[in-house]
């Protein structure tokens, strides 16, 4: 919620700080690319089915609608719904529209909205300090380098090193002794 620079309950320091609410980006471990490119309609992570979208805006502004009406305005701390009690942690949130939820999670296939948080990630490719400064002291140079090279944004949060790491991990790691590995199933 907060926007940067802003004194948070939930946080306790300045949004910039670790417990700072994350942005859309920041739960993915990989860049932003082309998620319809040589995928069927139903493996896109965009709005693929026809009422969904109408969905998905009236929901965009009745959080936008809480959250103007919340007494701390963008700085409103995140509701969630905690293990199923949505009725009764809406009585107790200081907005006088319920729930200011920081994610919405939609399920479709069962008719399910869950509220979630999710706090920031130091090498999120939207909003990650490396970005942002890169952004502020490059301006439009920054922009091009994003667009025309497929791996820059990972490398320049760190992305592209914590794969690296993950993956020699997982290979200094010995499932199978070299005598099992030989047995037949």
């Amino acid at each position: 919620h907060a926007p940067r620079g802003v004194e948070t309950a939930d946080s306790g320091a300045e949004a910039a700080a670790p417990g700072r609410l994350g942005c859309y980006f920041c739960n993915d471990v990989v860049a932003p690319a082309n998620s319809t490119l040589r995928r069927t309609l139903d493996q896109q992570c965009t709005v693929s089915r026809p009422g969904l979208s109408m969905l998905a805006s009236a929901m965009a502004v009745e959080l936008m609608v809480s959250l103007l009406h919340h007494p701390h305005g963008a700085s409103a701390e995140a509701d969630a719904d905690v293990e199923g009690r949505r009725e009764a942690h809406a009585q107790a949130t200081q907005s006088p529209l319920g729930l200011v939820p920081h994610q919405v999670r939609g399920f479709l296939s069962a008719f399910r909205s869950d509220c979630m948080v999710g706090r920031a990630f130091d090498k999120c490719t939207a909003c990650s300090a490396a970005v942002l400064s890169a952004h502020e002291a490059q301006g439009f140079d920054f922009l091009l380098s994003a667009f025309n090279r497929a791996a820059y944004l990972e490398e320049l949060t760190g992305l592209s090193q914590m794969h690296r790491e993950a993956e020699a991990a997982l290979e200094s790691l010995e499932f199978f002794g070299d005598d099992e590995a030989d047995e037949d199933f």
